[in-house]
């Protein structure tokens, strides 16, 4: 991503080798300099590298040892399946905290309103939440919702149940839903709640979620940490029925 600083490359590089067991728990890492040589760097960049990997207690620095991996500090990445709510962390048998940072009826943008089948003018709840996990910024969820189906639940109901759990408590019978996975930067906004400088690559879902009647009761974006969720696909083969391809299970 344009703009991202060379040195939280390097961290997230390193993080993961961290993660993926390249560097043990007790692994003592290569110095300054052989790491620099490693990935073409100057020493100052992989110092403020490593300095990060510290402050994220992944390492602990002290002279004349070295950076010694430490033992269990990691968050591990929160696993979800694509096809599942993952927004619902309730289902995932996760405890999170959540800031309910906005929440109030507005004019949803055109795009949103049109996705909404929103008459022009007519308003939205519109609530903006921060999510942690393990006491760690973890998603930053943007959603809106029908103005009836707003007025039914109060900010503090949404610190404490899912939009799922609220909606459902309103009456609505959620049948479909469309979602889209992709990539972006995190902006001025949400990097800094997210821990993240801006311009650093994120996790981003959307989603629109239906009744029975096909109305949109939820146009949902939400932004993840990248080291601290990841999507997971289980899929099958069957080349009787559909060649060489490999289809969701």
């Amino acid at each position: 991503m344009a703009g991202l600083p060379l040195y939280q490359t390097l961290h997230s590089q390193l993080r993961t080798r961290i993660r993926d067991g390249h560097y043990p728990p007790g692994a003592v890492l290569p110095g300054e300099v052989e790491l620099a040589r490693q990935f073409g760097v100057s020493r100052m960049t992989m110092r403020k590298a490593m300095d990060q990997l510290a402050e994220d207690g992944l390492i602990a620095r002290a002279k004349g040892r070295g950076s010694v991996v430490l033992e269990g500090r990691a968050v591990e990445p929160v696993r979800a399946e694509v096809s599942g709510l993952v927004e619902n962390l309730l289902v995932l048998g996760l405890r999170t905290q959540v800031q309910v940072l906005h929440f109030a009826f507005e004019t949803p943008p055109a795009r949103i309103r049109r996705e909404m089948g929103l008459p022009e003018g007519r308003q939205a709840l519109h609530t903006v939440r921060l999510r942690h996990y393990k006491d760690k910024p973890f998603s930053y969820s943007i959603a809106w919702i029908p103005e009836d189906y707003g007025q039914t639940f109060a900010r503090a109901d949404l610190a404490q149940k899912s939009l799922t759990q609220l909606l459902r408590s309103a009456g609505v019978r959620a049948c479909k839903a469309h979602q889209r996975v992709f990539a972006t930067s995190a902006d001025q906004t949400t990097g800094p709640l997210l821990g993240l400088p801006a311009g650093h690559p994120v996790l981003g879902i959307e989603r629109r979620v239906e009744d029975d009647l096909g109305r949109v009761v939820e146009h949902l974006q939400v932004f993840y940490h990248p080291d601290r969720y990841e999507f997971e696909i289980s899929m099958h083969s069957d080349p009787a029925a559909h060649g060489d391809t490999w289809r969701p299970a």
